[in-house]
């Protein structure tokens, strides 16, 4: 679970995020997915699989690749405030010393209080 203790939410789910992509860009997917607490729609959590594979049909089939710590400020970054209290927090994903058009979309959704579960609901071009 996430706590948002911050009165600027849009700052603190940027620092979630871009603490994701910092364990993408050391290789250490465990700990990216640790920060991905709750599956999906769809019942994935996109872990090591998902997010190569998501790369992988960006570039090209078993095309090397090396995700990039990024600041997400570079990233087109898009925080959205939804009616049910949640928010979606996406952006770009750097890859190959490019931002690609490859979209990450974040959603948190209140638990309780000040408490949200963290999901990723896609990783994909518009």
């Amino acid at each position: 679970m996430l706590k948002l203790l911050n009165p600027n939410i849009e700052s603190e789910l940027k620092a979630y995020c871009q603490k994701w992509l910092c364990h993408l860009s050391q290789n250490d997917f465990d700990q990216a997915l640790n920060l991905v607490t709750v599956p999906n729609n769809y019942g994935t959590r996109w872990g090591k699989k998902e997010i190569r594979d998501a790369v992988f049909d960006y570039y090209g089939s078993e095309s090397k690749f090396k995700i990039e710590n990024t600041d997400i400020a570079f990233c087109t970054p898009e925080f959205m405030e939804c009616n049910d209290g949640s928010y979606l927090f996406g952006f770009y994903f750097p890859v190959n010393g490019e931002i690609t058009d490859l979209t990450v979309e974040f959603e948190f959704s209140r638990v309780n209080n000040n408490e949200f579960s963290a999901t990723i609901n896609d990783i994909h071009v518009l």
